[in-house]
């Protein structure tokens, strides 16, 4: 006996929910899996950004003071950046990894309720085979103990059918909810970070153009002459000591001859 109409379709039903099932698994775990890469890299950035203030600050000690407080302005504005790249790091796990973590959970009791669909298909299957090798032996009792057997499988596989079928309607609604929800809060995240960061690199920007770079060339200017003073004081002190050690040896000359 083969299987009813309906039969047919509640498998080729079972089917389709078995494929989306698997779809939202893999799509779903790929997607966490690149987001994770995604914010790794944002996390090695700031790591990096972090270095580099440190190497501006310690060449801002090196120079004139314009530029060098032109530079530690500059690095106080990238280290404020870092500081909302961090946030950005913490939110985007929070917000967007962990609820695409937890569909590994979801999925797994969706294919819970498919199995349990599958085995009361599957009984059903059974009463009808059985009910079919009753009737070619033609003994009416137990040709109708296996027909209510058989209807008593029809009824619980058409149960579990409609229970499946509400539990992955909720299933599709909560899958579009939370991909809105997750897809959503990865945008405000990043437009939180760049709308801040914007704000900060424009300070870093006007801090490092506003470096009178006059001052500092005259200051360099007086620096270089005052050195070259000091120098030329310097060789007048050694042409002087020259001088007296000269005469000296002159007097000690002429001792000698008398």
């Amino acid at each position: 006996m083969s299987r009813t109409p309906d039969a047919r379709a509640r498998d080729s039903q079972t089917r389709h929910i078995q494929e989306n099932i698997t779809n939202v698994e893999k799509h779903f775990g790929d997607m966490c899996q690149l987001f994770a890469a995604y914010v790794r890299k944002t996390a090695r950035l700031r790591d990096k950004s972090d270095v580099l203030v440190r190497e501006i600050g310690v060449y801002a000690d090196t120079e004139t003071p314009q530029l060098k407080k032109g530079l530690k302005q500059f690095a106080d504005h990238l280290a404020k950046i870092q500081d909302y790249r961090q946030a950005e790091v913490e939110r985007l796990e929070a917000k967007v990894i962990e609820p695409l973590k937890s569909y590994g959970a979801v999925v797994k009791r969706k294919r819970d309720d498919l199995k349990a669909t599958q085995s009361a298909r599957d009984r059903e299957a059974k009463q009808m085979a059985q009910l079919e090798r009753t009737r070619q032996r033609n003994p009416s009792d137990r040709q109708i103990i296996a027909e209510s057997e058989l209807q008593r499988a029809t009824m619980d596989a058409t149960r579990t059918t409609r229970q499946l079928e509400e539990t992955i309607d909720e299933f599709e609604k909560q899958k579009i909810r939370d991909i809105k929800k997750i897809f959503g809060e990865f945008v405000t995240v990043e437009m939180s970070f760049h709308a801040k960061a914007l704000e900060v690199y424009t300070l870093a920007y006007q801090s490092i153009q506003s470096v009178d770079e006059e001052k500092d060339l005259e200051q360099q200017r007086a620096s270089s002459r005052q050195t070259r003073r000091e120098e030329e004081e310097e060789d007048d002190d050694d042409d002087e000591d020259e001088s007296e050690e000269d005469e000296e040896e002159e007097e000690e000359d002429t001792d000698d001859e008398q």
